[in-house]
């Protein structure tokens, strides 16, 4: 992780701690450059990380401020981070790990050549015990060389993140409505042909390489959305 980035967990963590809530104003960036021992530009730029996850927001004059959480059990669409993050009691079932040449519509989709090695992962994430969404994930070995199940079993993100020390930077989304097959719907606890919101990812890491790409098909009963504009004043 960049020392940004984790300045900005920091100050997420200190927000917590403190129990501070939506109006509460968060120290002074020069206080904030004691307390973690970094230079100005650092802070800066976590407070443009925090601004842009919708976490804090400026009054010009007056000072940074918090802004009000997520409701509990919404889903951002726009995060990169792993459901784990963003759900309380989230909890994840693999179904199936394995390591296999990129099949073509994906190799495709990620610019890749023939014979691209990845990981292909498919996951089932429950919140409160109810199936939310059914995850099919193919991971490039080109950037992510190293990958397990047991891994997968919690956030792959923050792994390759923390655990690989590689930034991910972006993503592109492709949404749309459709009807769950008989498979899909058995995984979700539905019916065969109720209707799904599906969202294709494509990620990208810091200089650009498409690193994996993802088809998430959310169960229409139990998901919830939520999303946040940036404060572009930080």
């Amino acid at each position: 992780m960049k020392k940004y980035q984790i300045v900005s967990d920091k100050i997420t963590n200190y927000i917590k701690e403190k129990g501070l809530v939506q109006g509460d104003k968060i120290p002074k960036i020069d206080t904030l450059i004691e307390m973690y021992g970094v230079s100005k530009a650092t802070i800066i730029q976590a407070l443009s990380l925090l601004a842009q996850k919708g976490i804090v927001y400026k009054v010009q004059g007056s000072g940074i401020f918090v802004r009000r959480p997520s409701i509990s059990g919404y889903i951002s669409l726009t995060s990169n981070r792993g459901f784990g993050e963003v759900l309380d009691n989230e909890n994840t079932k693999v179904l199936k790990f394995e390591e296999i040449e990129l099949p073509e519509k994906e190799r495709k989709l990620m610019r890749c050549d023939e014979k691209s090695l990845c990981y292909h992962v498919v996951r089932l994430h429950f919140y409160q015990d109810k199936p939310v969404v059914l995850e099919s994930s193919y991971f490039l070995k080109e950037y992510i060389p190293f990958l397990s199940k047991d891994i997968a079993k919690g956030s792959i993100f923050k792994f390759i993140e923390e655990g690989l020390n590689t930034e991910i930077r972006f993503s592109d989304k492709y949404i749309e409505v459709k009807k769950l097959t008989a498979e899909q719907a058995d995984l979700l606890q539905l019916e065969e042909g109720d209707p799904a919101l599906e969202v294709n990812d494509v990620y990208y890491l810091a200089k650009g390489q498409i690193f994996n790409c993802s088809k998430l098909i959310y169960n229409y009963q139990n998901s919830k959305f939520f999303d946040q504009s940036p404060d572009e004043l930080i």
